[in-house]
């Protein structure tokens, strides 16, 4: 052993250390992710600073709880800037979560597959009557309207044990949104799922509307979900489809980090869309002409319309905590994504507030999202100038 190497680890010692195997310690080399300080030349020994007992720990806690090696990288990367680290680990919770549901739902499909002669067994719950009217709203302009895809003219209802999801697509677009926990505190009976028709789905929201009630009792089985308010109830009869697996369409369309995460005031933006002169270009898509609009960011970061005949200018700079107005292209590196403006402003809803706009490049699906809850987003596909 050279002088050097007495004062390091042996990839023997550090394993003990950190609890990572020897084998793993070598898989994370190879990968780029936790390198050794010094590898003999003659015997390929690895060996390892002091300094990265501590980093080794990090990755073998995130392997213990399933990080993605993409992740692991990230959050190594960023271990000195806690608020990044944080918001890889809150990411790949809502993964697991999203896991564990889905789980859940097979094995109670499982076991109906098991004994079909079981009674139907149903779920109750008890939700504040405005926020799954907020809900409703939230994706209901997501659902589709092609006669000869009846699954997409439907809104995904998923009970949860603490809440109720609500799930909307016409494949241009996708809305999710989340009535979390319940007034009562229980959910009465196995995690659910149901595909209503748009059609009720419009008789539910209508029947949300009435006065005398804070709360709506909704009860779901195999063959029908009944939502009661105020002591009127509403019946729907769920569509035979299988909904796509949206779960697995966001975790191959959106990254769990995303290049770009811009806050941004959703009245300004929506202020800026509608106001006069705003600059757009013209798509059609199967026969249909559409406006489309360009967002940007300016020399802060931040977001701001710009215009999307342009190829390279200079452009106004948002105003702080809102969103500028429409100005060039800015530099030829700048970003500019293309988008329906129809679609954004459906998005965006009547509501005001901060939203954030989540994105990886011109090309990639963006997200909106609420700044107050990670559950409820939008998801629109961007359009190629």
């Amino acid at each position: 052993m050279t002088a050097v190497e007495s004062e390091l680890r042996s990839i023997g010692e550090l394993a003990r250390a950190s609890g990572l195997t020897v084998s793993a310690l070598r898989f994370y080399d190879r990968s780029g992710v936790l390198a050794p300080a010094r590898v003999d030349p003659v015997t390929g020994y690895r060996w390892y600073t002091e300094e990265q007992v501590g980093p080794a720990r990090l990755v073998a806690g995130l392997r213990r709880v399933g990080m993605p090696l993409a992740g692991i990288a990230e959050a190594l990367r960023h271990r000195h800037r806690p608020a990044e680290v944080h918001r890889l680990l809150d990411a790949h919770l809502r993964r697991l979560e999203d896991g564990l549901a889905d789980a859940r739902r097979e094995l109670s499909r499982i076991r109906s597959l098991i004994d079909p002669e079981e009674i139907i067994v149903t779920t109750r719950l008890v939700l504040s009557r405005t926020d799954l009217a907020a809900a409703v709203d939230a994706v209901r302009f997501a659902v589709g309207a092609d006669p000869g895809l009846p699954v997409l003219s439907a809104v995904l209802v998923e009970v949860e044990p603490d809440g109720v999801r609500l799930v909307a697509t016409d494949r241009h677009r996708l809305a999710v949104a989340r009535v979390g926990g319940t007034v009562d505190g229980t959910v009465d009976g196995p995690p659910v799922s149901a595909l209503l028709p748009v059609a009720s789905v419009d008789e539910l929201r209508a029947l949300l509307d009435l006065d005398g009630a804070d709360v709506t009792e909704v009860v779901v089985a195999t063959d029908r979900v009944t939502v009661t308010v105020a002591g009127r109830p509403v019946t729907a009869v769920p569509l035979p489809y299988d909904f796509p697996d949206y779960r697995r369409l966001l975790r191959a369309q959106l990254g769990d980090v995303p290049t770009y995460r811009i806050p941004f005031d959703a009245a300004a933006l929506r202020a800026a869309l509608t106001a006069d002169g705003v600059p757009v270009c013209h798509r059609a898509h199967e026969g249909v002409e559409h406006e489309v609009v360009a967002l940007g960011l300016d020399g802060r970061g931040e977001l701001r319309l710009v215009d999307p005949n342009a190829v390279v200018g200079a452009g106004g700079v948002a105003g702080a905590g809102g969103v500028a107005g429409a100005g060039g292209a800015g530099g030829p590196d700048a970003l500019r994504v293309a988008v329906n403006r129809e679609y954004l402003l459906d998005a965006l809803g009547s509501g005001d507030g901060q939203l954030v706009l989540e994105l990886d490049g011109p090309i990639a699906p963006l997200a909106v999202r609420r700044a107050d809850d990670a559950h409820a987003f939008s998801v629109l596909m961007p359009v190629r100038l």
